[in-house]
């Protein structure tokens, strides 16, 4: 396994190019870029800059994060998805990213007294669409369960995976979304993939507060907080998994301490448990 930083954590405190030269300082090979910090770094600089700003620091991005929101889609809001995916393929050739990450809808959000049957098949057929334009475009897809979404659990992601059908299409797993869906988490479902699917692992923590309280931005560094996370990472180990696993800690008071800080403390936190 391999230590990779998410470019997410730091969103609102650090800029694409400060976070090339602290992960490369700090001793980071790999990176996920998601789409702001690209955009922003886009507005004053070409793909050609995004390129060799990574050359230059000896970096390698892994995934682009991430197109969100892809069920029961109107025509409107799946122009906008095809946007996001022609972007992350833009990405892609100008940094090496061959993966894009993408995640169903948030619950709330579904149509009313839609089945988890319907949103299954609906998932399907809009993988299915993505994996279209990614076998196209040399991009493979990433499908992300998060507790809180639509496909929220690792066994109904996975069957998923499997129904599509397709090598275009594989999984991310991530221990704090997996944890949001279930409380007593065991992570014993990952044992289960097979590890040529899994196309990337997140690792974090989550804060010890009342698990009805949690959501994303409390996330905190991993061997921090209340997950097992050495028992993730023996799942993940056990199934075969081998690939990158990439620190991804979306916490705005964490975030305070600026990168300088963040980036090191994240390379130290992860090397705890990937070595």
């Amino acid at each position: 396994m391999k230590r990779c930083y998410n470019l997410q954590t730091c969103s609102n405190t650090s800029t694409l190019e400060q976070d090339a030269a602290l992960c490369a300082q700090a001793g980071f090979s790999l990176i996920e870029i998601n789409f702001q910090k690209a955009r922003d770094y886009l507005e004053k600089h070409t793909l050609e800059d995004l390129h060799q700003l990574l050359q230059r620091h000896g970096l390698r991005c892994v995934t682009i994060n991430a197109i969100f929101s892809i069920n029961f889609c109107t025509e409107e809001q799946w122009k906008a998805v095809c946007g996001q995916f022609a972007f992350a393929c833009e990405l892609g050739r100008a940094t090496g990213a061959d993966t894009v990450i993408v995640l169903s809808d948030e619950r709330a959000d579904l149509p009313e007294g839609v089945t988890a049957e319907e949103i299954f098949a609906d998932t399907l057929a809009a993988l299915n669409r993505l994996a279209d334009m990614g076998k196209a475009a040399g991009m493979k897809i990433a499908f992300e369960p998060v507790g809180t979404m639509a496909i929220g659990d690792a066994e109904t992601a996975w069957k998923l995976v499997q129904k599509v059908n397709r090598p275009e299409v594989g999984l991310v797993v991530d221990d704090f979304n997996l944890y949001l869906w279930d409380v007593g988490a065991d992570f014993d479902d990952i044992r289960r993939i097979a590890p040529e699917k899994i196309f990337i692992a997140h690792i974090n923590d989550a804060e010890d507060i009342p698990f009805a309280m949690l959501d994303q931005a409390h996330r905190c560094m991993p061997g921090d907080g209340r997950i097992d996370v050495q028992h993730y990472m023996d799942c993940l180990r056990c199934c075969g998994y081998d690939g990158p696993v990439s620190i991804e800690v979306l916490n705005p008071e964490i975030w305070s301490k600026g990168p300088e800080k963040v980036i090191p403390e994240a390379y130290e936190k992860i090397s705890r448990f990937v070595f």
